[in-house]
């Protein structure tokens, strides 16, 4: 393809490219430099480079990239045609040196590590404070600074768990992106091993420091959640307020509070409040039978929280299964916007709990997990977020080699197949 010399990009070759990096044909193309008469010194990218101001004279040359490189003045730019090789090569080396601002990090002082061991007392209860079920708990409670201090608790306690959360996610993404760089440039592999070894590393650390944060017995009711029948509605006098609106409201209801329900990291209590706002809507300003409406839906919500908890004790009985995963990274946004995560708080939490074994140059984790989560994770695998069985009876080959087999490009996403 002929070079768009019309149309030019000013890049920090000095600052992006190092002497350690390598640079595949890029080496042999030729740029354009400027440098002082006596052509010793650094390489420019423009004559009104400040370091220039001072040569008596200045030359315009012509210089191979490989060549050049040592010599880049790391505050220039320079014009290249859009089309260039280097532009492409460049980015995937910006991709794989980012991982660096994550590396060598100091070590959390003890009052964090303290901060971290109260935030899993905290949420072990939920995700508030405990209510006061009797006189004593009122005693323990009674004054509005102890209810300030515990509501301030637990604030912090959901903050430093959705701290890790990100922080893992974000790792994640980084060491995912830059796999993908060197995929597209095997050249860049030796200068890159070292960086994504180490940031691997890292990256299981705040992989179980997020996994220390959330319940696994939790994760295991949001699967059970999912398999529940739709439950039905039966009429009596404590939805007379709602008159003909009760079964759709009944409906809502379910449906909120199960769709919150299994995709959470919280107790199956702690969605209760989607039940109340379904019910408070559906009165509008109405006020006639709503405190009955509400008893009843909150006895209704209980009892779905007791069928969840007994189909999930069922089946501890199942075998746990083995599963290969290769979660989404972030989706790229723009400087101003927020990171939107496509992997659910329950996905998360899950990977995070039940990885046994990592490949990062593939990105993919396997995950030995109990049955009713694996049917979760088979069930709602897609095209972004692939998930297979890895086993088949009497296959006893290692983790990590079941991992290195399963191609996650072309997997089927049923449920009923794993490696043959």
């Amino acid at each position: 393809m002929a070079s768009t010399h019309g149309e030019l990009r000013h890049v920090p070759l000095g600052s992006t490219f190092t002497p350690d990096v390598p640079l595949g044909p890029t080496r042999d193309i030729l740029i354009t430099c400027h440098a002082s008469a006596s052509g010793k010194g650094k390489l420019h990218g423009s004559r009104e480079c400040g370091t220039l101001r001072s040569a008596a004279s200045i030359t315009e040359l012509d210089v191979l990239f490989g060549e050049a490189v040592e010599r880049l003045c790391t505050s220039c730019r320079w014009p290249l045609p859009t089309d260039s090789p280097i532009l492409p090569l460049g980015a995937a080396v910006i991709e794989v040196d980012s991982l660096r601002v994550w590396l060598d990090r100091g070590p959390m002082d003890e009052e964090d590590i303290e901060a971290e061991r109260d935030a899993a007392v905290a949420l072990a209860t939920g995700e508030y404070p405990p209510r006061a079920t009797t006189a004593s708990d009122n005693e323990e409670y009674g004054n509005d600074d102890d209810r300030y201090d515990q509501r301030e608790r637990y604030d912090r306690a959901r903050n430093a768990r959705s701290r890790r959360h990100e922080h893992w996610r974000r790792l994640y993404s980084y060491l995912a992106r830059s796999i993908e760089a060197v995929a597209e440039y095997p050249f860049l592999a030796p200068w890159a091993d070292g960086l994504q070894s180490r940031l691997s590393a890292v990256l299981d650390q705040e992989r179980r420091a997020f996994a220390a944060l959330v319940r696994p017995d939790r994760l295991l009711e949001a699967a059970a959640v999912r398999v529940l029948p739709m439950p039905q509605f039966t009429d009596g006098p404590a939805f007379a307020g709602l008159g003909a609106e009760a079964a759709k409201t009944f409906r809502r209801a379910w449906h909120e509070w199960s769709r919150r329900a299994v995709w959470s990291w919280r107790r199956l209590e702690d969605h209760d409040f989607a039940v109340y706002t379904v019910v408070s809507d559906a009165f509008g300003r109405r006020r006639k039978g709503k405190p009955e409406a509400h008893a009843a839906f909150d006895q209704l919500t209980a009892d779905w929280i007791r069928q969840a908890r007994e189909e999930a004790s069922r089946s501890t009985s199942a075998p746990w299964q083995l599963v290969a995963i290769k979660a989404p990274a972030l989706p790229r946004a723009h400087y101003s916007e927020p990171e939107r995560d496509t992997l659910t708080e329950w996905e998360a939490s899950v990977i995070a709990t039940y990885q046994v074994a990592f490949n990062r140059n593939a990105g993919i984790a396997a995950l030995l997990v109990p049955h009713l989560i694996a049917e979760q994770l088979l069930a709602c695998a897609s095209t972004d977020m692939p998930v297979q069985r890895l086993t088949s009876d009497g296959n006893a080959l290692p983790v990590e080699m079941l991992l290195e087999q399963w191609d996650y490009a072309g997997a089927t996403l049923s449920n009923s197949e794993g490696l043959q």
